[in-house]
């Protein structure tokens, strides 16, 4: 099984981030890896459009990257049924070095389990005469159990309903010890064959591969007892013969502990800790059993393999990402703070677009990406850039959307207005839609400061909810713990941005965009978070420190 490698942008995904985690999947499958593309939140109007358009699937959604039982190597699943002879469930467990066997119905659902110890603590318990009786053990197990020939077989076999015992003294003086419906091992004596058969016994086991009479057989046929044949002695047919019981009867049914493939390993850990089982069923929503999972198997298990693309900030990235191996990153951010263990593939370029760099692996490799492929990059660079006009915006993502775009059959000019006009439009935002959407937080000589961007194509649209954003964002920064809350209005087509800033260092900020009015401040040219406003707030606010 090829091991997995998960692709994922930053929190409050954007367009590049989405399509670039998207599109670097791609590109890893088409090299041979098992490769599986993510998204740390909710998709945009915009990038909606874009996987519509290519007709592209969203990416499944995490919150978290701790390892679950889908990571690592479990044993097989060891499925039987329940009238199994504890005989042969014991040579199973023996033979395939297993802790377990699953037992399950016709249906193949999980029923019950049986381990080493179900057996061992059976054999102990149950050790008595009637205990193939109160199993209900089929005949076939018994015979199957002692290796047996079949002598005389009714074609309705008795209940096995008596004793179990062993004929071995004479006829006279056995009196009551043998009654009708007993199960009676017996060797090679004539008369106390006969004499089983007078008492009418349910079944007789002839020892040590003795023979009987057929003037006895006949006998036996007319009072509808059945007569079998081992090799053992009847020291061995006596041990033997009450592991002939199904498992049904001595099988783990009630409060059994299973886990799905999807559970986390820290969980199950949690959860093995409250019992006393060695091993433990895998299962699917069905209860059809996938596996078996043990102690040891989370000792050894793997961190998940994990790509950033489109940021390498921690408090950007997926919440617990310690609990992963990072091994690559793709950006076109300032380098931040993200640690790894080991040495990792970076590479970090100052284009307008993450989707640009992506775009330059696929002909470094020599591989054209497909029509969908190369529209998803082609929306990406557009939407990073703002069809190129944002000052971010590079010789290299104008060359890669030209190519991109031929390879997709779409003009950039008609494709962004179509996307901008999606994307843009608020008829059916929320405050928390604009505040939550493309937001990022960043840390500023200790001040933390989010910066939430939207794309409009018209700022007048702001007046009718400014004051109920402004309660917002106040809100989110008590709820958050967090300093100052900037929000940037942008109209990409006329180039221009109206920002709204709460929090502390609110004056100093406004000062670095123009002259606030009425509590925002029209920002002509300014277009790029990264590259605009973040250096011109990171000023504003060590200035005052």
């Amino acid at each position: 099984m090829k091991e997995t490698i998960y692709i994922t942008g930053h929190r409050n995904p954007d367009s590049d981030s989405i399509c670039a985690a998207i599109c670097y999947a791609d590109l890893k499958r088409r090299r041979g890896v098992h490769a599986i593309p993510l998204r740390l939140g909710e998709i945009s109007n915009e990038t909606k459009f874009i996987l519509d358009y290519f007709n592209m699937e969203v990416p499944d959604y995490k919150e978290t990257i701790k390892p679950q039982i889908s990571d690592i190597e479990i044993d097989p699943a060891y499925t039987v049924d329940k009238s199994l002879p504890m005989y042969k469930a014991l040579n199973i467990i023996q033979d395939n070095l297993i802790n377990q066997i699953q037992v399950v119905d016709e249906n193949e659902r999980l029923i019950g389990l049986v381990s080493l110890s179900n057996l061992t603590k059976a054999y102990m318990d149950i050790w008595d005469e009637s205990i193939l009786g109160r199993a209900s053990t089929p005949i076939e197990n018994i015979i199957e159990t002692l290796s047996a020939s079949i002598i005389n077989l009714p074609e309705t076999p008795r209940e096995l309903s008596g004793r179990m015992t062993v004929y071995a003294m004479e006829p006279g003086d056995i009196k009551k010890e043998i009654n009708k419906d007993d199960i009676v091992i017996i060797g090679s004596r004539e008369d106390a064959q006969i004499d089983a058969i007078n008492r009418d016994v349910s079944l007789i086991i002839l020892s040590t591969g003795s023979t009987i009479k057929e003037e006895y057989v006949k006998e036996a046929k007319a009072r509808n007892i059945a007569i079998i044949a081992t090799e053992f002695d009847s020291f061995m047919v006596s041990r033997l013969l009450p592991l002939s019981a199904p498992i049904e009867y001595i099988m783990t049914k009630d409060n059994l502990v299973t886990f799905k493939k999807d559970e986390y390993l820290d969980e199950v850990s949690n959860t093995m800790v409250k019992s006393r089982y060695r091993s433990y069923p895998v299962v699917d929503d069905d209860m059809h059993v996938l596996g078996a999972v043990a102690r040891f198997h989370l000792i050894k298990s793997n961190k998940k393999k994990l790509i950033l693309v489109d940021h390498n900030e921690r408090n950007q990235s997926i919440m617990d990402i310690d609990s992963a191996e990072i091994l690559e990153i793709i950006d076109h951010h300032r380098v931040a703070n993200i640690a790894t263990n080991n040495p990792v593939f970076f590479r970090n370029e100052p284009v307008g677009s993450t989707a640009t760099i992506i775009s330059e692996m696929y002909f470094e490799m020599g591989i054209i990406p497909s029509r969908e492929i190369a529209g998803l990059l082609s929306a990406a660079i557009i939407s990073d850039t703002l069809l190129l006009r944002s000052p971010t915006t590079t010789e290299i993502d104008r060359q890669m959307l030209s190519r991109m775009s031929k390879i997709a059959g779409i003009e950039p000019e008609a494709f962004a207005k179509e996307m901008f006009k999606a994307g843009t439009s608020l008829d059916d935002k929320t405050s928390e839609d604009l505040l939550r959407g493309d937001v990022k937080l960043f840390v500023i000589n200790g001040v933390k400061v989010r910066i939430a961007q939207v794309l409009t194509m018209d700022l007048d649209s702001l007046k009718n909810i400014k004051e109920d954003l402004i309660v917002d964002m106040k809100e989110e920064l008590t709820t958050n713990k967090e300093d100052t809350f900037i929000l940037v209005f942008t109209d990409i087509l006329k180039e221009t941005s109206k920002i709204i800033v709460v929090g502390s260092h609110r004056t100093e900020i406004e000062a670095a965009f123009g002259t606030a009015i009425e509590g925002e401040v029209l920002a002509e040219g300014i277009l790029s978070r990264k590259k605009q406003v973040v250096p011109r707030v990171m000023e504003a606010i060590v200035s005052t420190l």
